[in-house]
């Protein structure tokens, strides 16, 4: 699916860390010098937040909403659409988004929806924001996305664990006078690739299901846990990305020159890089700040744009954005940002 919608502007973009630092070095005594050394050296992560236990990922989303209201003095009632993006839903049901319009203090003729995205998921949240405001349904929508991944991590599954990371973040899309392209893509028949087997209703948790396992790589996981084929979804990344956004480009009719900052998922540095390389665009407005945060899931691209544009070191005047991961899904985003207000990562 591609197409263009006009009017539509991105406002402001903040993100919310816990305050708990886990650096990989401090997992040497439990995984081994030699096999920390090398995973670090193959991903780029070296320190990644971690929720405390009693926190979801709605809490972390709601924290960075309301840093976003009081930092733009935004008049909450004007809010009329809340888009919550995650796989960490604080219930099988109610919808985690109805929960937020109430704790934000948000008006009651909110629309509100869950999308059950991961690393593709920023796209989707921000397709459905312009959607409701280009159907003349909504004007100003939140769009909430971040994970608790940590949680479905199994603590013996060292190729996980060092690999992801906690954020909330909020974005605020409005009416304006800019418009968006969007080129989003699904293949189903890679589902089994990145998935946690067990804890629906197709394979609910079970003695059986909760049975420790562990690969030839001795990573060692229940079926209850998340689940990731690291090569699989490598070559589904390097394979796809990189043509999404070669199409977005052509219906956009920019040139790949002109494009001021390419917003990448931030799976890890080395899979950034590569689909840096396919892409043929330049390394300084390709960034990467997976080092420090690891793969916070929906969270990454509004991470990046919270943690590094701030800084006003790049032309925001065209942005690509990119997602792709659980699904299989994957999506681009291309949008006019020069007036889009970046507030850095607070951390708490």
């Amino acid at each position: 699916m591609q197409t263009i919608i006009d009017n539509i502007s991105i406002e402001s973009v903040a993100a919310w860390l816990p305050k708990n630092k886990l650096d990989m070095r401090s997992l040497c005594s439990s995984y081994g010098d030699s096999e920390v050394a090398n995973i670090i050296k193959a991903t780029g992560v070296e320190k990644v937040r971690i929720a405390d236990t009693d926190m979801t990922s709605s809490d972390m989303c709601q924290k960075a909403a309301e840093y976003l209201f009081d930092a733009d003095s935004i008049d909450k009632s004007v809010i009329d659409g809340l888009v919550f993006v995650s796989q960490t839903s604080d219930y099988i049901l109610p919808a985690t988004s109805i929960c937020l319009q109430d704790r934000l203090g948000l008006s009651e003729d909110t629309v509100c929806i869950d999308i059950h995205y991961g690393c593709s998921g920023y796209i989707y949240g921000l397709f459905q924001a312009a959607c409701w405001i280009s159907s003349g349904m909504c004007s100003k929508v939140l769009v909430l996305a971040g994970d608790t991944t940590s949680r479905m991590i199994n603590p013996m599954d060292k190729s996980l664990r060092m690999v992801f990371g906690d954020c909330g973040t909020a974005t605020l899309v409005s009416r304006g006078g800019s418009s968006m392209g969007f080129h989003i893509q699904s293949d189903g028949s890679g589902a089994d690739r990145l998935i946690v087997p067990a804890g629906g209703f197709r394979t609910p948790v079970s003695t059986e299901t909760s049975i420790l396992e562990y690969d030839e790589d001795h990573n060692g996981r229940t079926q209850n846990d998340l689940f990731m084929d690291g090569m699989a979804i490598f070559n589904f990344a390097i394979t796809k990305v990189h043509k999404n956004i070669n199409s977005l480009l052509e219906t956009m009719q920019w040139e790949k020159d002109s494009v001021g900052l390419f917003a990448l998922h931030q799976a890890n540095v080395f899979m950034v890089n590569y689909i840096r390389k396919k892409l043929k665009v330049r390394a300084e407005v390709t960034p990467t700040n997976v080092t420090n945060y690891g793969n916070t899931g929906p969270a990454t691209i509004p991470l990046l744009f919270s943690d590094l544009c701030s800084q006003g070191k790049y032309d925001l005047s065209r942005v690509v954005m990119s997602g792709f991961g659980v699904g299989l899904s994957w999506g681009s985003v291309a949008a006019d940002m020069c007036y889009t207000r970046f507030y850095n990562p607070v951390n708490k």
